[in-house]
């Protein structure tokens, strides 16, 4: 069985499938947050890739994927963090909440969140493709 990797360990895999350096991704990021007031650099990206330091916002990274052409919700998991939309989502939904809810006292398997997920697929599908009146 292997071993989920943790964010750092899979920040620095990418980081380092696309050939940059700590102090190349820092700068890459650090210039998408200089217009907010932000920074960020290669000492606080170590800390991160080395489990020293808490994964960073949510904010920093969807920089961080962005920068990197990866998918931000895996690094959000990864980070223990809630996508963007999520909490206010729950935060206005009661069915949600209980869907949610529902959800984990079920604790579903892998297999079961597949089918789960591939529904909602089917169902979304059907709803933007509505079938077509007959003549």
């Amino acid at each position: 069985m292997s071993q989920q990797l943790t964010f750092g360990q899979r920040l620095r895999q990418l980081r380092k499938a696309k050939h940059l350096t700590q102090r190349d991704l820092a700068e890459k990021v650090a210039a998408r947050l200089k217009e907010k007031g932000r920074g960020f650099d290669f000492t606080y990206l170590s800390k991160i890739e080395n489990d020293k330091t808490p994964p960073p916002s949510v904010a920093i990274i969807i920089h961080l994927a962005d920068v990197l052409d990866t998918d931000a919700n895996e690094l959000i998991a990864l980070a223990g963090k809630a996508p963007p939309g999520m909490k206010e989502t729950l935060k206005e939904s009661e069915q949600a909440r209980a869907f949610f809810r529902s959800a984990i006292d079920a604790d579903l398997s892998e297999e079961d969140w597949k089918k789960l997920l591939q529904e909602l697929e089917l169902r979304t599908k059907a709803r933007e493709n509505p079938p077509k009146s007959g003549n």
